[in-house]
């Protein structure tokens, strides 16, 4: 499969290190359905990666899918890189690092030109599908070069995202279950039993909508789905009948419209009931055709080898995204194990009306969780002024410094006053500053510029 990389409009500002997202789909959307992702990384200065997967949709193994989202995280990487050689060409390599005149900036500066010449050979190597695990290698050299002190292992992974950005991988659902599969097993050179994927060593931040990760998806079936066939009768039959003139007579007696409503609720329990035991009793064969399907469980191989009881990589932040709306991928089976730093889970507002999911199918809550980037970016940037605690999180050194560097640019905006008032995270962003990266766009540079102000 090709990767077909969008770039932003001229006019929009690049984001920093020009990050790729990557986005992947659910079972019930398709690349359409997703669409507004797409627009929304486009229009705060992303390239984005934005196609169909087509084994998703079709319920194949997720291995598959998650081997083409690795070649594609590769492949936009090395195609930002290759730009960004092409730009080097006679350029001022430290400007475009943004390396400071420190002692640490000189000891950075006095490897660019080493670190560009090998950079160059790996861009132009043919095999895409190993680029982030031979850029590691690289970015381990790099590391030596600069010496064995605590700041040289940032430096090195700060100028390698500088040229090959890694990728922030948006999936929702069963996309999400396999954008996140793919960050907790990175190839690394370990022989497993589970698969490995190269394109996991390029992954910066995982957010996963309303995906299973936590316990697999309900079974035999979620309650989006169990209600689903009561739903089709009754759009199509029930309401109807309700709105005939008859119908609307007979509910003025508060007997028959207190009988018509319990039977209609006991009934839709039925049937929600029946179509768990024959969603039970067909499962072997679903499976069997559809090994995806199976995959998203909580019982499955695959999740047990690649999911369970896994902690998040050390450089990558993974952000759950759940909704009380979504009757499919339930929230309780939806969250990450936040036990560690770089995990987090954030509940969102749909904005959702009880009149609407009456009148919507089962399912349209969880497919809206495709649909609404700038409301959720919204109310994860309120979340984190709301929550000092869960802001002072993201600041750990343990997340990917994108994703810091995004929280400091939400912070510095309440200004000092608000700050003043949160000394525990004022305490986590002296932390940063004293990192003392030597680059003008590192995470370290942001907060001491917070803390001057």
């Amino acid at each position: 499969m090709i990767a077909r990389l969008q770039y932003p409009k001229a006019n929009v500002p690049p984001a920093r290190h020009e990050r790729p997202v990557v986005i992947v789909h659910g079972t019930l959307v398709d690349k359409q359905s997703i669409e507004a992702y797409k627009d929304y990384a486009l229009e705060t200065g992303h390239p984005v990666d934005w196609q169909d997967y087509k084994g998703i949709t079709d319920g194949s193994l997720l291995e598959h899918s998650a081997q083409e989202v690795s070649h594609n995280i590769n492949q936009a990487r090395q195609e930002l890189a290759r730009t960004h050689l092409a730009e080097l060409q006679g350029g001022d390599l430290s400007k475009f690092f943004q390396v400071d005149d420190s002692a640490r900036g000189q000891k950075v500066r006095d490897q660019l030109e080493w670190f560009v010449r090998k950079a160059s050979a790996e861009v132009t190597h043919p095999d895409v599908d190993t680029f982030s695990s031979r850029l590691s290698k690289l970015q381990g050299q790099l590391q030596q070069r600069l010496g064995a002190e605590e700041w040289t292992e940032k430096a090195a992974a700060h100028v390698v995202d500088c040229l090959a950005p890694k990728a922030t991988v948006v999936g929702h659902s069963a996309g999400g279950f396999i954008a996140y599969a793919l960050a907790l097993n990175p190839e690394d050179g370990v022989k497993s039993k589970h698969p490995k994927y190269d394109g996991g060593l390029g992954v910066g931040e995982v957010v996963v909508l309303s995906s299973p990760i936590g316990k697999g998806m309900n079974f035999p079936a979620p309650p989006g789905l169990a209600e689903l066939p009561f739903y089709q009768v009754e759009s199509k039959v029930l309401r109807p009948l309700e709105e005939t003139p008859a119908m609307k007579l007979a509910q003025l007696n508060p007997f028959f419209k207190m009988g018509y409503a319990l039977s209609k609720t006991a009934t839709k329990t039925a049937w929600a009931v029946a179509t768990q035991m024959n969603t039970a009793l067909m499962s072997p064969y679903i499976f069997a055709t559809k090994p995806g399907y199976e995959q998203v469980t909580g019982f499955s191989s695959f999740f047990k080898d690649c999911i369970k009881d896994k902690t998040v990589p050390e450089g990558v932040t993974v952000v759950a995204v759940t909704s009380k709306d979504d009757r499919m991928s339930l929230p309780d089976h939806s969250r990450v194990d936040d036990s560690r730093p770089n995990a987090h889970n954030f509940d969102v507002d749909q904005q959702i009306s009880p009149e609407e999911l009456e009148r919507e199918r089962p399912t349209w809550g969880h497919v809206q969780m495709s649909m609404k980037p700038a409301l959720f970016e919204q109310q994860f940037d309120q979340s984190l002024v709301q929550n000092p605690a869960e802001a002072a999180r993201f600041l750990d050194p343990s997340n990917d410094d994108g994703a810091r560097y995004d929280v400091l640019e939400v912070l510095g905006k309440q200004g000092k006053d608000w700050l003043q008032q949160q000394p525990q995270l004022k305490q986590a962003i002296q932390k940063v500053a004293a990192e003392n990266q030597p680059f003008a766009d590192s995470p370290s540079a942001l907060a001491q510029a917070i803390l001057r102000s």
